[in-house]
């Protein structure tokens, strides 16, 4: 044991003296044997060829009011994930002259160290040594700017964590290439962490789990867009405080791990890397060698934009929605349309509508079947239309029949009604039957009204289902039942149309999305 010790001492000593004189000098030698052991021993594949990553880290960190993060310790680690395993040869600067065109196509990747701040502009003393490239400072930022992009664009690889999307904030196709923009870190605590894609090949280090991180967390701002990202984590705001203050995003979309590809290119960007335990975390460095070996080439995965991929359908079921337009469906464009991904229906002060209307599913009627999709509301009423009748003559009503219904304030959230016939059905927590001589008769609970509602997610995604079988209706809610029918009427409509509703009224917003059908 004693000797054991011995040789681990030696190898942190030199381990130490490798560091640059920086980073030795603020990554404690506890913390370096924390990361060295940490490092995975392999990486995932063998590199094509060898590999060279730039790894940059900005000049003025120490100037940082927040004191460089863990700059140091994360250049630690990123220096051992590639000497360790042999996946690159790391080379670390934050000379900005590293952005020239000849030196920059040394380099398979760039790996932006926590770099905030508007570093591509050359300081006075850069143009020292850069003074032959331009005039000025505005003329070799530009030079600098269409060097990076034209080495992305051409093939080359990016990987950036935490604030480095803070960088160069002042370069709008910066931000558009790492895809998205800082919008504040409403959490600085424990939260909940959702794999996206479980199956994805950049997520195998999680080994299909989600998990709890302590760390500081942001939310991000246009440019991102799921239109443009593979989102791979997220945050679980099902299980994570949402009580925080400064939360602006209103759509519950808090992606944290994300790539794309940017012309042959390919970028990588994580959200992790405040804390200094994250550098020792084996789970996230092996997460981070995954992501620096897809920006390199070696490691293949799908880029396709989150919005464009076809969600996973369950065994039976077909999609009704392809993400992108309203093939299958019949409405009025002035009132439906895709956004973001999701069908919605919307209403204005400037456009509004004097009756309900509907968005027809023209796939053919329904009888048994079980739906499922995601909704999400703001203000208004909608509801989801099963088992109508289409009306063209004179009537209000487009649509008549029976519906699943909910409302921005919670009055219909989880009521079965048929508007123009038996009216209502049951109400949320109801457990209806309806005999033979349509009597209504409440014969149980499925639970409080009260606390049924406190399930729903206000103006964020809610999951919902329903499902008829002869006559047996249920809905369910974020998988919490919400009332139940029996119903023996021969009055009863079996079978009919599938429609969305917008209803009249104050101008609201309603989004669906990942709709499914199961038929009986």
């Amino acid at each position: 044991m004693l000797c054991s010790g011995f040789c681990r001492a030696v190898l942190l000593v030199v381990a130490m003296l490798m560091l640059p004189a920086q980073a030795a000098a603020q990554v404690t030698r506890q913390q370096a044997e924390r990361i060295r052991a940490a490092v995975p021993k392999k990486a995932r594949v063998t590199p094509k060829k060898h590999r060279r990553v730039l790894i940059w880290n900005t000049p003025f960190m120490e100037k940082s009011p927040h004191k460089g993060y863990s700059i140091p310790q994360a250049e630690y680690a990123m220096k051992l994930l590639g000497e360790k395993t042999g996946a690159f040869e790391p080379v670390v600067s934050d000379d900005v002259a590293m952005y020239l065109p000849e030196n920059l196509k040394q380099f398979d990747a760039i790996i932006m160290n926590n770099s905030n701040g508007p570093w591509i502009r050359p300081t006075d003393e850069d143009m020292e040594k850069l003074k032959k490239y331009g005039p000025d400072k505005d003329a070799v930022e530009m030079l600098l700017r269409r060097s990076l992009l034209e080495f992305v664009r051409g093939g080359g690889g990016i990987v950036a964590y935490h604030h480095a999307v803070g960088g160069n904030t002042h370069w709008p196709q910066f931000l558009e290439m790492l895809g998205a923009a800082y919008w504040g870190h409403p959490w600085n605590e424990e939260v909940d962490v959702k794999l996206d894609e479980p199956d994805h090949p950049l997520l195998v280090a999680f080994e299909g789990r989600n998990f709890r991180l302590a760390e500081e967390i942001f939310q991000f701002r246009e440019p991102y867009s799921r239109k443009k990202l593979r989102v791979l984590l997220s945050l679980d705001t099902e299980t994570t405080n949402m009580t925080v203050p400064w939360i602006h995003r209103k759509d519950n979309d808090f992606a944290l791990a994300w790539v794309r590809q940017y012309g042959k290119g390919r970028v990588f960007y994580c959200a992790f890397g405040h804390r200094t335990e994250i550098w020792w975390n084996p789970t996230i460095l092996r997460f981070y060698l995954d992501g620096i070996q897809f920006a390199m080439g070696d490691l293949p995965a799908d880029t396709t934009p989150s919005a464009e991929v076809t969600p996973r359908i369950e065994p039976r079921f077909r999609s009704l929605f392809n993400g992108k337009d309203l093939s299958g469906w019949k409405g009025n464009p002035r009132i439906w349309f895709v956004r973001d991904g999701a069908i919605t229906g919307q209403t204005t002060e400037q456009n509004r509508i004097s009756e309900n209307n509907f968005l027809l599913w023209t796939g053919g009627d329904v009888t048994d079947f079980e739906l499922r999709l995601k909704f999400r509301i703001e203000n208004g009423n909608s509801g989801i239309y099963f088992h109508s009748k289409e009306r063209t003559d004179m009537h209000h009503e487009a649509l008549i029949g029976p519906q699943a219904d909910f409302s921005a304030d919670g009055r219909w959230t989880g009521v079965v009604m048929e508007y123009t016939m038996r009216n209502i059905l049951a109400e949320r927590g109801q457990k209806v039957r309806i005999d033979k001589t349509g009597r209504k008769e409440l014969v149980g609970s499925v639970g409080d009204p009260t606390e049924l509602l406190k399930l729903l997610k206000p103006e964020q995604w809610n999951d919902y289902t329903v499902i008829t079988n002869k006559g047996h209706t249920v809905l369910k809610i974020n998988d919490v039942v919400m009332c139940e029918i029996e119903d023996n009427d021969p009055k009863r409509v079996p079978t009919g149309k599938l429609a969305l509703q917008v209803h009249q009224g104050p101008p609201m917003l309603v989004q669906f999305k990942d709709i499914r059908l199961r038929q009986f």
